[in-house]
């Protein structure tokens, strides 16, 4: 429908604009990357590790370069979750995992995995519980009758 006219109710409200996609490469033994939706508000550059859906889990994955396929229709694709608030990989890192993955016949989302081998580091901290003594034993007080 991109370019097309949107009607509601029999009435033309304009056309539709195609909203913006990405690649996204996930660390798995997959051949190519996946096209997913840009939602609105959200500005994504190669490299940016990002969260996104993969059947019913969520997964990371980083986005990647090239252009996604125009021939996949609007409604097969998912939204872009979230970004995650990391260093993006470099273009170098980038082309290195296509090459390795090119010169071993690798799919290059399992080299991608072995780049990205520690996927928690990109994760938020978990937090963090503590305790404080609340007032000082009494004197004499003992944990067992016999200390």
């Amino acid at each position: 429908m991109a370019g097309g006219k949107r009607t509601r109710g029999g009435v033309t409200t304009g056309p539709v604009a195609a909203a913006p996609r990405v690649r996204v490469l996930l660390p798995l033994p997959l051949g190519n990357a996946y096209d997913y939706r840009v939602p609105e508000g959200l500005a994504l550059t190669p490299g940016a590790f990002v969260v996104v859906p993969l059947g019913g889990r969520e997964t990371i994955g980083v986005v990647w370069d090239g252009e996604p396929d125009p021939g996949l229709s609007e409604n097969r694709l998912r939204n872009v979750q979230a970004v995650l608030d990391a260093p993006p990989m470099t273009a170098v890192l980038r082309r290195f995992v296509d090459w390795v993955a090119a010169y071993t016949l690798s799919p290059p989302g399992a080299v991608l995995r072995m780049a990205m081998s520690a996927p928690s580091a990109l994760e938020p901290p978990a937090p963090q519980a503590g305790w404080r003594r609340a007032a000082a034993p009494p004197a004499g007080a003992r944990t067992t009758p016999m200390r």
